[in-house]
This record gives structure tokens, sequence and C-alpha cells, in this order.
């Protein structure tokens, strides 16, 4: 499966999950929020339904009232009254003449009341029902909740008889600042009506179209996410199918990403240069080196021809030119092993503290002999006592190779200057000499293999350009750090850095 198509399964799965919740959710919200409506509709019913009670209870009451007379009162009251009262504000519609009684939970009697007979007040109404069917309240009611009136002592007086350990509704009766009775109500806890079923019903078809209709546009949303996200990826592996086929002068397109997909191709295009740079690297090594090894080749072969057909006797003098180049092909040979081992790490170190001054007045003193045979001047400033950690015999095999480079390409009559000085803790080597000079673009590659900085490779001794580089390595072997830049004595300034051995200071 493609990432496209995981990507799209993944945000519309997740959208999906997140949507089901949220109707869920939202639906149950719904059914609760209805039923507390209609609950507080009820209350509302009540209220309204206790100041016709309370009128009632006032007309039957002329006198004063007294403390515990409260119950004695509502006999006063019709009970047939009070059931049509409680009719009255009843949502479900009245009881016909002709409908029998037929489920219909009757309240009991009282047993020291006569029987009722129509008020005058009920005989009245256009639609009073006859003395025998006094109109109680069902025990379920397809248009609102039972009601029952109760007296403040909770003895039953008129409408439905409520059970009251079901967490009725209870609606207090109050006369003069007195407690007369109780309304109670069963709260509703299932929509029974039919308009309200109808009402959820057609909500949960609105929900479920919604939502279906979020589903698709949320789908169609991940089609195109998925595909616009996999834009970059595309492009990386374009970039990377490139550098497989080794074709690494392709660039990937104009990256203005700012996130990690950016931070991706950016790298990739920094890989694409650095692989075409170790190519052309490669290729110019071998080209250096077959010239390294075939100018002494060459010269022994010759040499060797002309011995063989006579034009050159086989004396002293031609033994002594085929040793010098056989020694110049052994030393260019010793350097690029010794070359690679550094790079690969070969090479041991037995570091321990060093009088890195002692150590470079020996090489000076050794080399001095050199340096004045080829016309050139030595001068130094060396700090006594400073150590470093450090191999002794690379440490002088540093020096060996910087001051042959600086002998190498220097002029005669010139100078070479050797200070050895410390600043914090650090340790700095500099070698400045007189021309010929380079250029800041050309001291960048002094330290690459096999660079010359004349471009005519014209020989000025027996090195092949690696001499700086080992340096190099050896430098960084020891936490250190090399540069060159043009010196202000005309020539050219190695700057050596090396840390300071904590004891020594």
């Amino acid at each position: 499966m493609q990432i496209s198509q995981k990507l799209f399964l993944a945000f519309v799965g997740l959208t999906s999950i997140v949507l089901i919740a949220t109707l869920s959710l939202a639906r149950w919200s719904f059914d609760q929020g209805f039923l507390d409506y209609i609950n507080s509709l009820e209350q509302e019913r009540l209220a309204s339904l206790s100041e016709d009670l309370l009128t009632l209870y006032a007309a039957s009451s002329p006198q004063p009232i007294e403390e515990g007379e409260s119950l004695i009162t509502w006999h006063s009251v019709s009970q047939n009254t009070l059931n049509q009262a409680i009719l009255a504000h009843s949502p479900q519609p009245r009881i016909p003449r002709d409908t029998n009684a037929e489920g219909v939970n009757m309240p009991p009697r009282s047993a020291n009341r006569a029987p009722d007979r129509l008020p005058e007040q009920a005989r009245q109404g256009p639609r009073s029902p006859p003395p025998h069917l006094r109109p109680p309240v069902a025990n379920k009611h397809r248009g609102g909740p039972p009601t029952g009136l109760y007296s403040a002592e909770e003895q039953y007086i008129a409408g439905t008889v409520i059970d009251k350990k079901a967490n009725s509704i209870s609606y207090p009766l109050v006369y003069n600042q007195q407690v007369v009775g109780y309304i109670l109500s069963n709260p509703i806890r299932e929509i029974e009506s039919s308009s309200a079923t109808a009402f959820a019903k057609q909500q949960r078809w609105t929900s479920l179209a919604i939502g279906l209709v979020c589903l698709l546009l949320a789908s169609a949303l991940a089609w195109w996410l998925a595909r616009f996200l996999l834009v970059p990826v595309n492009q990386v592996m374009l970039g990377v199918s490139y550098l497989s086929k080794g074709d690494y002068d392709q660039r990937l397109a104009d990256n203005k990403r700012a996130d990690e997909l950016g931070m991706l191709m950016t790298n990739i295009d920094h890989l694409a240069m650095t692989l075409a740079k170790n190519r052309s690297a490669k290729n110019r090594w071998l080209a250096d080196i077959s010239h390294e090894l075939r100018t002494p080749l060459s010269i022994l072969c010759g040499e060797i021809d002309s011995i063989k057909a006579g034009i050159r006797p086989f004396d002293h003098v031609q033994l002594t030119s085929i040793e010098q180049e056989v020694l110049r092909m052994k030393h260019l040979v010793d350097d690029l092993y010794e070359l690679s081992l550094s790079d690969v790490g070969g090479l041991r170190y037995h570091l321990k503290s060093v009088n890195i001054s002692e150590s470079l007045e020996t090489t000076l003193t050794s080399i001095t002999a050199t340096i004045q045979d080829k016309g050139l001047t030595l001068t130094k400033q060396i700090t006594p006592m400073l150590f470093v950690s450090a191999d002794v015999r690379r440490l002088e095999q540093l020096f060996i190779n910087l001051l042959m480079n600086a002998m190498a390409y220097t002029d005669s009559p010139g100078e070479i200057n050797v200070q050895l000085i410390q600043k914090a803790n650090m340790i700095y080597l500099i070698i400045n000499d007189t021309k010929p000079s380079a250029s800041e673009a050309e001291c960048e590659c002094l330290f690459e293999p096999l660079y010359r900085q004349d471009s005519a490779r014209t020989r000025r001794g027996s090195g092949a350009g690696l001499g700086l580089t080992i340096c190099k390595n050896i430098v960084e072997a020891h936490n250190g750090s090399i540069s060159a830049a043009p010196s202000n004595m005309g020539g050219l300034c190695i700057k050596v850095q090396l840390p300071l051995l904590r004891n020594s200071l």
C-alpha cells in the first residue's frame, strides 16, 4: 500500500472516530437537555396550577386560618373541582363524555367523606363530565406526567396517586406564609409524546445527514492533503534516485520550506554536492598520483634505456641518479601510506606530557644547516617550558613537515620566522616566511591532498603535496587546529593551535 493511501485512510479513519464521538455526545446532550427542558416546563405548569388551587383553597376558607386547620379546609373543596382544576392544567386532552373508565385509576375516597356532587361552578362549564365520572388522572398520560394533590401532612387529596419513592417533583402550596399542601408530579424520563418522538427522530436523521456530509468533505480534504504532503516526499525520492544512479549534478526544486521535509531536501542537495566534490577529488587524486609516480618512473626508464643502449655508461653518477628517483618514489609511497592510515584512524598515538618548547628547539637545531644551505635565514621566538599532551614522534614529524614546506616554497634569499607562544590555555605555533605568497582562496586548499600552489606544478623539491595534509591530520588528532593565511612578511603564515596541558599552568 502506498503512503498516499495510508495517509488517506489514516485521515478518514481519525475523522470518522472524532465525528462519531462528537455526534454521539451531541445526541446524548440533546436528549438530556430536551428532558431537562420538558421538566422545567413541568415546574412552570405546577406553579400555574398552584395558583388556581390556592385560589380554590382561599375561596373555601372565608375565616382566618389558624395553625393546624389546613387539612380541614381542603375537605371544604369538592374533589371533583380539584380534579377538574388539575385536569385543566394538564397537557393531555380532556376526556370526552362518551369515554369509559377503562384503564383509569380512580383515587381512593376518604372513609368519612360523603359522595361529592358537582359544584355550581362546575355545572356552568360547557364540557363538564357527569357526576358519576370524576375525572381522575391516569397512571400514564399521553400529554404530560400524572399530577396529585397532597395535604401538608402528605395525605392524598385529589388527582393521581403518586409514588413518592420514584423521585417525584414536589411543589409546595403556601398560603399566608404556611405550607397547606403539595403538588406531586412524576418527572419525565422518556419521551412518550408522538410529536416529541417525531422531533427526536428528525433530529437523529439530521445529525446523520450532517455527519455523512462532514465525512465526505473530510474524505475530499484528506485526499487533497495526502497528495499535497507527498509532493516534497516525491521530490526527495527523485533526488535519491539521481544519487543512486551516480548523477550528482541534479538539484531539487527551489526549497523554501522551513519544516523537516525542507531540511531533508536541503541535506540531500548538500549530500549531492559532497558526493560530486568527492568524486572530483578522487579523480584528481588518481591523476595527481599518476603524475607523481609517472615522473620518476619516466626518468628511471630513460636512464635505464640509455645505459642499455650504451649512450651512458653505468657508473656511480648514473647509479646515484637512479637512487634519487627511487627514493623520491619511496617517499611518495610512504606519504600516501601514512595519509591513508591517518584517514582511517590507523595511526597510533602514544600521548604523554611533552615539553613542546624543548621538542621544537631540538627540531630547529637539526634542520638549521639545511635551511642555511638553501640560502634562508631562520629566526625564532620560543616561550620555554610549555607542555602539551602529545606523541613525541608525531609532534616532531609535524615540525619537520611544516619547516620543509616553508623551505620548499620560499625564494632565496629569504627568511623563516618561528614563534611558539601561549595565550590563555592554548599554545600557538606560528611559522612565517617571505615570498612567494598565496591568495586567500589558495590558502583554503593548501591542506588538500596533492594540492600544489603553483599551477604549472613546477617541482620545488621532492615533496608530493601531502605534507600539509599529514600535518592537518596530526594536529586534529591532538585536538588542535591548523590554518594558513598570507603572511605580513610577504609569504605564507601557518598557524597551529594546540591545547595547553593543565599541569603546566
